[in-house]
């Protein structure tokens, strides 16, 4: 009878031993497949664990593995600014992406005001902290997740580029076009660059298509008719020092863009204005 309950009581212990012996070997090859995507065991030779055995003491990396400064506005969305601006987020007074009557009055109010909140934190109804809390992403990554969201909105923003193989080409392509450039302006460049400034400042808003409302659309020339009638130097003034419409809208003064200067603003009006008719 003793030599039975012995015999029991040794299965269990077994049993109970056996168990947690398992538990703690899953919860190691558990814990080592989480990390392998990340860094590579230092005493390999692979080309992946030279990099590790050699990475910088604190090096900071996102749970994506990209480094900071290098992520793009659909990265940053996705980790940082999904959690207030989601579709189905249920933050008040943050706008949602997709949500067009969230963004139409911000994106209305030009993309250097919007990064200018994101960047520095706002106030209004519900508070933006600055940088959505994340204090290590840099400007460009934030102005990279306005524009993603905004575009997902309504707008038709151009996202700072991520430095590498385009930035590259870009500085290296600027002083073949300076230096081919001619010093005086060539008939007709003054309207190409109206037209390049329209494309990349002015579309969110003005474009055929845009859902901005009470914005005058690019072509349409019942919006324009009586714009144009007031006569260009109205227009000009409008542009260049914001205007309130008292049908409803706002146009911010130079459309948000402050880098403009006057007569860059006034080649822009004039170009949107003869698409719809005028003959200024």
């Amino acid at each position: 009878m003793i030599s039975l309950k012995n015999k029991q009581r040794g299965s269990a212990l077994f049993t109970l031993l056996s168990g947690i012996v398992i538990i703690a070997t899953v919860l190691f090859l558990l814990i080592k497949l989480a990390n392998s995507g990340y860094t590579s065991t230092v005493a390999e030779t692979t080309e992946s664990a030279t990099e590790t055995r050699i990475m910088p003491s604190g090096s900071l990396k996102m749970g994506d593995g990209t480094e900071p400064g290098q992520r793009t506005g659909k990265q940053v969305f996705d980790k940082i600014c999904l959690q207030c601006h989601a579709a189905d987020a249920s933050v008040a007074h943050a706008p949602k992406v997709t949500k067009n009557d969230d963004w139409a009055p911000r994106i209305a109010k030009g993309f250097n005001v919007l990064i200018d909140h994101a960047i520095n934190g706002f106030k209004d109804k519900g508070t933006m902290p600055p940088k959505g809390g994340a204090a290590d992403l840099t400007d460009d990554e934030v102005a990279r997740a306005v524009a993603y969201m905004a575009n997902q909105s309504g707008g038709n923003f151009t996202e700072p580029p991520v430095k590498g193989d385009n930035a590259a080409a870009s500085e290296a392509a600027a002083p073949a076009d300076n230096a081919t450039s001619p010093a005086p302006a060539a008939a007709g460049s003054g309207s190409d660059q109206a037209k390049a400034h329209f494309e990349s400042k002015c579309v969110a808003c003005h474009a055929a298509n845009s859902a901005i409302p009470f914005a005058p659309k690019l072509g349409n020339k019942a919006d324009w008719e009586p714009r144009i009638k007031q006569g260009k130097e109205i227009l000009f003034k409008h542009a260049i020092e914001g205007f309130t419409n008292p049908k409803g809208g706002m146009m911010p003064a130079k459309g948000g863009f402050t880098d403009l200067s006057d007569d860059e603003v006034k080649a822009i009006v004039v170009y949107m204005a003869n698409q719809a008719g005028a003959k200024f």
